[in-house]
Formats: structure tokens, C-alpha cells, sequence
């Protein structure tokens, strides 16, 4: 391992043990990133929104550092779609996720690629919750649809802060709980709860910024840091309910059937965006006519956000994702 590298990190399991609170969090990690891990296979084929995302977030991070930086992280890397461009910016490169299987398949899609320095990439399994990292040992930290899955934004935003450098920047894209309001809506209207999992909410990650902040303040700091944040939507189009549910499922986010009623499609899984609820044949038609309604009634407004997405706007039925990009900047005062 490169030694700069080896400095930086420190044993997560030690900071993993020290409660039940803790190990009662470990379960349902673990339940993530075991659909992550059986998803790993057909992630890039069918995630195209989530790659959209990710290159905008390398966007915005080009605009936040200036010059090489020594330290980078690719927090939630997946396939390692985007951390040889993260890597090029920087001395060293560690990409981290809590799907091993992720990670395999990251190592092997940049076998070949090096940072600037010409050191090889390096992987690491481990928690945005509880971050293997020295503190105050990162320049910059990238994380495109990974923080999602935190146990809270307090928790994942401190760990951030607490590796980030004096100087150090983070560029983050994170779900809402406004997205898939198209998926979560259809269900309402049917007179069934919502078979969607509950992400937070803007406010309460720009809370836990602001308390970061004011804590700084209290600490009398000399460390100040920046906050920039907004939000984007992004639309994809499925030809039906089911096909929307088949895509989720096959990037690790799908909802459980019931193999009786929906026969051949029965291979769609529990997944952790979903309620392992059974789906039947029925409510699948009720979820169709739901948002074809929603379709007909907002079209123009579909089309006016989607003019730009090479044609897709206006067909099929539309599943958006509301997208948090947050900016945390440390400057010495």
C-alpha cells in the first residue's frame, strides 16, 4: 500500500464496536450493501440518471478546488464509474463504499488508471457513518448518491468535517425525500401507504450544516467553513410501472413481488429504496393508470424540464429524482 495512503487510514473496526446503537446500525448497512453488491453486475448499464448526477457533481467540485490536491476520496464509489477522473486531480486516490461487490467491480473498471502522480488507485470498504480515516487527513471528498443511505445527515456531515483537512473541500449529491414523488403519489392515490423507504428531508441536511457551523463558532475555531448547497431535479422515463420497479431492482433498489401473482416477474427483490410489501398484478394496472394521469395532466411541465435530455422528455412514464449538490469548504480565518 502507498505510505501516504497507509497514514490516512485508521481501523474502522474499533470505532464499530463500542455500542449496541452502533451494531444495531451495522444490520441495516449490511442489508444495503448486499443489494449494492448483487446489483454491481448491471449497475452501469441501467443507471443513467445516477451517472448524470455524478457528472455534474464532478462539475461543481472542478469549480471548488484549485489545483492538484494531495488527498482525495471517492466516497461511495460504486463502479468506479467516476474515480479515475477524481483521481486525476489529485496525488492520491482511495475510493471507498460499503459494497464489497461494488468494490470489486471498481478495481477491475480502473485497473489501469493512476492518479497524477502515477500512484494506483486504492479501495476500501467502509461507512460514510464512521469513516477509516485519520481526521483532518483529506483535501478533497467526492460523494455522488451514496449519503442517502446514511443513519443520519449529523452523523455523515461531522465525519466529512472531522477528515477533511484545514483547507479541505467536500462536493456532495444526496436524494431527497422529495424524489420518486411520481412512485410515492400513485401509491397514495390507490389507497395504499407509500411503499417507498423515507429519505431525509433539504432542511434537515442544511441543518445539520448549519450546526456543524455553529459548533465551529463555539469551539472558538479557527477553521471557518462555507456552505453552498442547491437543488436539482432529474427525470427518467419507463414504458411501465413494472419496467420502473425492474430498473430499480437492477440497480439495487427494487421492490419484493409476489411470485404467485406476478409469475416470471417474481426475480424483482426486496431492496433497501423499497417496503418489502407484496405487489400484485392488480395494483401493478392501478399504478399505471395513476401516473399515465399524472402524465397527462403536467406534460408541458415534464417537457420544459426535460427539453435537453436527448429526446426522452415525453414518453413513457416519468420517475424524478430530487438531487441536494452541498458544497462544504474549511478556510483558515
Amino acid at each position: 500500500m502507498n505510505c501516504a495512503i497507509n497514514d490516512v487510514l485508521e481501523c474502522i473496526e474499533v470505532e464499530q464496536t463500542n455500542s449496541a446503537e452502533v451494531r444495531a446500525q451495522e444490520v441495516n448497512k449490511k442489508h444495503v450493501a448486499e443489494h449494492f453488491s448483487a446489483a454491481c453486475g448491471n449497475y452501469d448499464h441501467y443507471a443513467q440518471v445516477q451517472k448524470q448526477i455524478a457528472e455534474v457533481n464532478l462539475e461543481l467540485l472542478s469549480h471548488v478546488i484549485a489545483g492538484r490536491s494531495k488527498f482525495s476520496v471517492d466516497l461511495g464509489c460504486g463502479t468506479g464509474l467516476h474515480t479515475s477522473l477524481l483521481a486525476k486531480m489529485s496525488d492520491n486516490c482511495l475510493a471507498i463504499d460499503i459494497s464489497h461487490g461494488m468494490l470489486k467491480v471498481a478495481q477491475i473498471n480502473n485497473t489501469d488508471m493512476t492518479t497524477a502522480t502515477n500512484n494506483a488507485i486504492l479501495y476500501c470498504s467502509g461507512d460514510a457513518d464512521s469513516l477509516p480515516l485519520q481526521s483532518q487527513s483529506i483535501d478533497v471528498l467526492h460523494s455522488s448518491m451514496a449519503l442517502q443511505w446514511c443513519s443520519s445527515p449529523s452523523f455523515a456531515i461531522a465525519e466529512i468535517a472531522r477528515v477533511l483537512s484545514t483547507s479541505g473541500s467536500a462536493q456532495l449529491a444526496i436524494m431527497l425525500d422529495s424524489s420518486l414523488y411520481e412512485l410515492r403519489d400513485a401509491w397514495e392515490n390507490i389507497g395504499i401507504t407509500p411503499r417507498i423507504n423515507n429519505f431525509f428531508s433539504q432542511q434537515q441536511w442544511l441543518q445539520a450544516t448549519q450546526d456543524l457551523q455553529i459548533e465551529q463558532i463555539n469551539q472558538n475555531s479557527n477553521v471557518k467553513i462555507n456552505i453552498q448547497q442547491q437543488v436539482r431535479s432529474f427525470t427518467e422515463w419507463h414504458s411501465s410501472s413494472l419496467d420502473m420497479l425492474r430498473a430499480l431492482k437492477l440497480i439495487g433498489a427494487a421492490t419484493k413481488y409476489n411470485s404467485k401473482q406476478i409469475g416470471k416477474n417474481s426475480q424483482l427483490q426486496l431492496s433497501p429504496v423499497t417496503v418489502s410489501t407484496a405487489i400484485s398484478k392488480q395494483e401493478l394496472i392501478e399504478l399505471d393508470k395513476q401516473m399515465q394521469r399524472r402524465v397527462c395532466g403536467l406534460s408541458e411541465q415534464y417537457q420544459q424540464r426535460n427539453a435537453g435530455d436527448k429526446g426522452e422528455g415525453n414518453r413513457g412514464l416519468p420517475l424524478t429524482y430530487q438531487i441536494l449538490f452541498l458544497t462544504i469548504q474549511k478556510k483558515q480565518s
